[in-house]
């Protein structure tokens, strides 16, 4: 049994966000596409991130957030975002309503959903997982920075002397870390068997989908990559993996007793 008790949460794009995105004269820049950006760390207004995890389709990107300091007002294009917290607490904003976020708390924004996510409290910790994996597809609305019609960072913010930071990969599967209050790792399945053993079995607080495919009767896919993955969700006939899907495993740290 999870030891604490998680909340999941969709927002999808509303009237409201079609309307604040055709005000704006959008020009996304795309000379960071074929950056590393496992090489560096992302220096914030409002603290720092990192990229954690990518593969073709996905990124994991790690964000550390000052108490009271907030991203900027936001979107993407093409891309989903799945927010779980993995330390303190936060608030995200959208353009209709605040969503109060504590650890283990997931929050799923379609794309084109305005945005914003502020620390409420000390030493937080962020995981976004994006889908597809493309960092410059960013569009700001506000921004307490100035940056409020801006892409995302160049180069000069970007720190190649990680010596000041600590960064945990996710790179592997079936290898345990622990960033922030949790422990992550990531499996992989290619038979719908192994999968469903695995989450009769597995005490964990999340399991989100990240790649690969489950379809019915090899053709409608009935989990889209970003869901949290549930046993229930499998029971009907026929459902097959049709390709090697990998599953990010999230357990509260049984280490801290807060």
């Amino acid at each position: 049994m999870s030891l604490i008790k998680k909340m999941i949460r969709k927002v999808q794009n509303s009237d409201l966000d079609s309307r604040r995105l055709s005000e704006i004269n959008i020009k996304i820049e795309n000379e960071l596409d074929e950056f590393d950006f496992s090489k560096v760390v992302v220096r914030k207004p409002w603290g720092h991130e990192y990229l954690a995890y990518r593969e073709e389709g996905v990124s994991i990107w790690i964000l550390h957030i000052k108490k009271d300091a907030a991203t900027s007002t936001h979107c993407h294009l093409d891309k989903r975002t799945d927010l779980l917290v993995l330390s303190g607490h936060v608030v995200c904003t959208t353009l209709e309503k605040k969503i109060d976020l504590v650890e283990g708390d997931l929050l799923i924004l379609n794309k084109k959903v305005f945005h914003s996510t502020k620390a409420a409290s000390e030493s937080v910790l962020v995981m976004e997982i994006e889908f597809p994996s493309k960092k410059t597809d960013l569009v700001r609305l506000n921004d307490s920075y100035g940056r409020e019609k801006k892409g995302y960072e160049k180069q000069k913010d970007m720190c190649f002397d990680l010596s000041e930071y600590q960064r945990v990969f996710l790179n592997g599967t079936d290898l345990n870390r622990m960033i922030g209050n949790m422990n992550l790792s990531i499996e992989e399945f290619d038979d719908i068997k192994g999968l469903k053993d695995y989450l009769k079995r597995n005490d964990s607080l999340l399991d989100v989908f990240i790649t690969g495919e489950i379809r019915i009767n090899n053709d409608e896919s009935i989990i889209s990559v970003g869901d949290a993955l549930k046993l229930e969700d499998l029971k009907q006939e026929n459902i097959e993996i049709t390709k090697p899907i990998k599953v990010l495993n999230i357990k509260k740290n049984i280490l801290d007793f807060d």
